[in-house]
């Protein structure tokens, strides 16, 4: 008696239905994404940020001007729109501000694309169906319709991830947090992973890169920023999809909605640490959650950062991702209606716990594991 053992061939992978539906959503995005731009750019919209914001900001720069307006809530509600962030973003945008809008406008477009797909690809998704759902996914769509950085800021908080124990990590947060200082809580997510040099080096390229770009201008608008930030929050907490805004539109005082917003944000973080199948993955994606929810403005395109956390977690087009698609129930901004801001608020949330959870993409892996080394004994007998 004899016993042959053979390596049997791994049998062909059953794909889900989530899965076999991914590459129909990205056709089904790119056709609404087609048409967003198609209307913003027949509507003389397209870019409408840029054009009042980094572009004109980044003319002002190099004027010496102050790129900032008064901090009076009506007048920033003029159709025109008004630079908010720091200067350093000004600064980035002063070659752009050289050229005519229209082609100034297309490279911004250009250069925000590529920092997206960068990001993913630096975070190693080589699933092509990843990258046509984050490009077609309404926050991003909306950010390249109105001339938002949000791709380039994924670039620096993927960079941060990937350079996260390295002096490189440490100088892409602190970049990042200078461009949206609503990306604050990185420079904590480091603290608490005890990456206390690292904290200390983005703590002080944000300041430099701050003070660097503010000095350009001989300091103007410095005095006035504080009130400048709180009447842009006045401006527009009521118009996004923030927590502030829910809350006010049920009903609450401007101080019950933000401290509502804080207690949100709070809530969502824990959760995330709490369900992270990795504590470093969990901590990082909280610190981005909390900035976004605790932010009395919460404009869509906002939204793009959580791509990152999610494409670390969820190399290949599933579930998770299929999470993003639902943005285009709201794509108004206000919201007319107020359950609009709770579904976006409620998704961010369930993005965020997923950005954390690698799980999901494991029971498959262990099954294509256990089928590629399974054998079978032939016995034979004489």
């Amino acid at each position: 008696m004899e016993a042959t053992t053979a390596r049997l061939a791994p049998p062909r992978e059953q794909r889900s239905l989530l899965d076999l539906s991914a590459g129909p959503f990205v056709l089904l995005g790119a056709a609404m994404a087609v048409l967003t731009l198609t209307l913003a750019v027949k509507g003389r919209i397209y870019g409408f940020d840029f054009h009042g914001g980094a572009w004109a900001a980044g003319r002002d720069v190099l004027a010496g001007r102050s790129p900032y307006g008064a901090p009076d809530p009506a007048k920033l509600l003029v159709p025109g729109n008004s630079y908010i962030p720091p200067p350093p973003l000004a600064v980035l945008c002063i070659p752009l501000s050289l050229l005519p809008f229209v082609p100034a406008v297309v490279a911004w477009s250009a250069a925000c694309t590529a920092g997206l797909v960068l990001a993913l690809r630096l975070l190693g998704v080589r699933d092509l169906r990843v990258y046509g759902l984050a490009l077609t996914s309404f926050p991003f769509v909306a950010s390249i319709g109105l001339g938002q950085p949000d791709g380039l800021l994924a670039l620096g908080v993927a960079l941060a991830w990937r350079y996260r124990g390295s002096w490189r990590g440490a100088a892409a947060v602190g970049t990042v947090v200078a461009l949206k200082l609503l990306a604050w809580p990185l420079v904590a997510w480091l603290v608490a992973t005890k990456r206390l040099k690292q904290a200390a080096v983005a703590a002080a390229v944000a300041i430099a890169e701050i003070g660097g770009s503010w000095a350009l201008i001989g300091f103007k608008g410095l005095s006035q920023y504080r009130r400048l930030l709180e009447a842009d929050a006045t401006a527009f907490h009521a118009r996004s999809h923030s927590v502030v805004a829910a809350a006010l539109r049920l009903g609450t005082t401007e101080h019950a909605a933000r401290l509502l917003a804080i207690v949100v944000a709070v809530a969502v973080a824990a959760s995330v640490v709490r369900l992270a199948d990795e504590p470093d993955l969990g901590a990082f994606t909280a610190a981005l959650a909390f900035g976004l929810l605790a932010s009395p403005i919460l404009w869509t395109h906002y939204l793009v950062v959580l791509f990152v956390p999610l494409a670390v977690a969820h190399r290949r087009a599933g579930a998770a991702w299929l999470l993003t698609i639902p943005y285009w129930i709201s794509p108004l901004e206000p919201p007319p209606q107020v359950w609009k801001i709770v579904f976006v608020l409620s998704l961010t949330a369930a993005v965020s716990v997923l950005g954390a959870r690698t799980a999901l993409r494991r029971p498959r892996a262990r099954r294509r594991a256990r089928a590629g080394t399974r054998t079978a004994s032939l016995r034979c007998g004489s």
